[in-house]
């Protein structure tokens, strides 16, 4: 269960661009592995995750063709993930496993892969990438040192480094101005980890007014993704 609440000093880089920037934004342009962040004072509810903060906290300065995943169960074992009511597990062509929302589309988009809801108001993305230099921490303080220059009316942007099902990982939260002003801010959660040789990144951007079903989404995604070898 996740309980990520640290966050840490932004740094600079270039290679967590590599990593994170899918070439749009929010997951269509925002860093690829970053995760919704909501206006101030939208603070997300309780952590439901797998992940446990281990640092403390400095806040920073403020397509493929689709695919259809299968909706079965994967093989059975101690490590399979199972779905809450209202979702279902999608085993993902990219060779995942995670257990989305009912209603929630596939769309791959550059190197993420994302299950949208109608009309796009939530948007979960998951990544698959090589390790880079000095592991997830230092991949998203490099990505939220850049998040001015990829998401317009960046803030309230913090890192927090923490542990997943025993891996180095890190939890990037953030704030922007969002698609449109009809539509408004949006916050977006992103937890990136190193497992079995490669840097994984769950992220789920949502308008800040629906941060606390954004966080069940997403805390959910992160306790059942799996990869194609059915283990955590």
């Amino acid at each position: 269960i996740a309980a990520l609440l640290v966050a840490a000093v932004a740094g600079a880089g270039v290679s967590a661009v590599t990593l994170l920037m899918d070439g749009d934004r929010d997951g269509g342009g925002t860093p690829a592995s970053s995760a919704p962040g909501h206006g101030p004072g939208a603070s997300p509810g309780p952590a439901t995750g797998t992940a446990s903060a281990t640092a403390t906290t400095s806040p920073t300065p403020s397509s493929g063709a689709h695919a259809t995943p299968s909706r079965t169960r994967p093989a059975t074992g101690a490590d399979a993930p199972s779905a809450p009511s209202g979702y279902h597990l999608a085993q993902d062509p990219a060779g995942f496993t995670v257990a989305v929302p009912d209603g929630f589309a596939r769309s791959p988009q550059g190197a993420r892969i994302f299950y949208l809801s109608p009309g796009e108001t939530f948007r979960l993305g998951i990544k698959a990438a090589a390790p880079e230099q000095g592991g997830p921490l230092a991949v998203m303080r490099r990505a939220d040192a850049g998040g001015p220059s990829a998401n317009p009316g960046y803030h309230d942007g913090q890192v927090t480094a923490t542990t997943h099902d025993g891996h180095p990982a890190a939890l990037w939260e953030f704030t922007w101005s969002g698609f449109s002003a009809a539509e408004g801010a949006r916050h977006t959660y992103d937890l990136c980890w190193e497992q079995d040789g490669r840097m994984y990144d769950v992220w789920l951007s949502a308008p800040v007014g629906k941060v606390r079903e954004a966080r069940e989404y997403f805390d959910v995604a992160v306790d059942t993704f799996v990869t194609g070898r059915g283990r955590r």
